[in-house]
């Protein structure tokens, strides 16, 4: 279940203290700067157009999984890094209304992480995330979906990914077109689980938005394309 609006979640205190103390360095350069570089953030790319997940009205991403993108939704989902959150937000929350999207959805919600994760890092980063580009969309944040007992996603093969974890959703008494946020996406199963039960519950539009997605097997992003010709 995700945590209560109000409770207080556990934050690694040393990492805590190193935050405070001592300035944030870029992910691509190592420069101080918080939480990109200018001219790191340069370089991060937009990933190619995908057709979205079944049960997904509509799929945006501002970034390409690689690179600097790649370390900076690392920071958030292993130490909540302070400043990348509101960074990739606002990136976020721009796409979507930059697409239109925003006038399609009436609250957010978030594809919620495996319990033993949520309690080993004291917070739920996709939660941290969704609430933070809720914000910036001026939109309420609420906690719909609870993830089933399974594994999670990260180094499973492709195969499994793409039948991705599997997700009960709170019923919901009106038709409503929910907002889906996760960080990153891969073959998208996870996002299409969510959706399947976002619609099972009464949900009758889903927009889903990632910080960042990975380009699906033989095809490459424009950065990467890039890179490869140098």
């Amino acid at each position: 279940m995700s945590y209560p609006v109000g409770t207080v979640r556990r934050v690694n205190p040393w990492r805590a203290f190193v935050e405070a103390v001592f300035p944030a360095s870029c992910p691509g350069c190592g420069r101080v700067a918080e939480p990109v570089c200018a001219a790191c953030a340069r370089t991060l790319r937009a990933p190619p157009a995908l057709p979205p997940p079944a049960g997904v009205d509509r799929w945006l991403a501002p970034f390409a999984y690689e690179g600097v993108a790649r370390e900076l939704v690392a920071r958030v989902k292993y130490w909540r890094t302070r400043a990348t959150v509101p960074w990739l937000a606002k990136h976020m929350a721009r796409l979507v209304v930059v697409a239109g999207a925003d006038a399609d959805v009436d609250f957010a919600t978030w594809t919620p992480t495996t319990t033993s994760r949520r309690h080993a890092r004291g917070f739920d980063h996709a939660e941290v995330l969704a609430r933070a580009v809720a914000r910036e969309l001026g939109l309420r944040a609420r906690p719909t979906l609870r993830r089933r007992p399974g594994p999670p996603q990260t180094g499973r093969p492709a195969a499994a990914r793409r039948v991705g974890p599997q997700f009960d959703a709170r019923p919901i008494a009106l038709p409503v077109r929910v907002l889906l946020v996760d960080d990153v996406a891969t073959t998208g199963g996870t996002i299409a689980a969510a959706a399947a039960a976002l619609r099972r519950a009464g949900v009758t539009s889903v927009v889903a938005v990632t910080a960042a997605r990975t380009p699906r097997p033989g095809r490459v992003s424009p950065g990467e394309a890039a890179a490869r010709r140098v």
